[in-house]
């Protein structure tokens, strides 16, 4: 009997724990989305200057020698990987399989000349 009240305790503990964090992680995830949407002039550009290119795990690299606004691409992969996160635990999926397939669709939406790298990791312009 006491065991099944803990049990019943520690339940409602974690679902209110869950409902409780729901908003937070939505707001989060906005909040993150704004962020990406103001990098994304910088990030076309270093895109179409080919100092950057999509990774097959769904994350920018850089190509070549040159290197510009590192910040700007570590703070884009950061970002990448927290929506990754929360799209792999609503799907119940890994990160590595979200930012997998994203790197599919970024691929198929890239531009003429823009660097991917392919399933093999070699790169190649589009």
């Amino acid at each position: 009997m006491k065991t099944k009240r803990s049990m019943s305790f520690f339940i409602i503990t974690v679902i209110g724990i869950i409902l409780a964090s729901a908003p937070s992680r939505a707001q989060d995830i906005n909040a993150i989305k704004v962020q990406m949407e103001k990098r994304l002039p910088h990030i076309v550009e270093l895109k179409s200057k080919g100092i950057v290119g999509e990774d097959k795990m769904g994350y920018l690299q850089f190509v070549g020698g040159k290197r510009e606004n590192d910040d700007v691409v570590q703070a884009e992969n950061q970002d990448r990987k927290k929506v990754y996160e929360a799209i792999a635990q609503k799907e119940g999926a890994t990160v590595e399989q979200v930012g997998q397939r994203r790197a599919l669709q970024i691929a198929a939406k890239a531009k003429k000349g823009e660097w991917l790298q392919d399933q093999n990791g070699k790169w190649y312009q589009k």
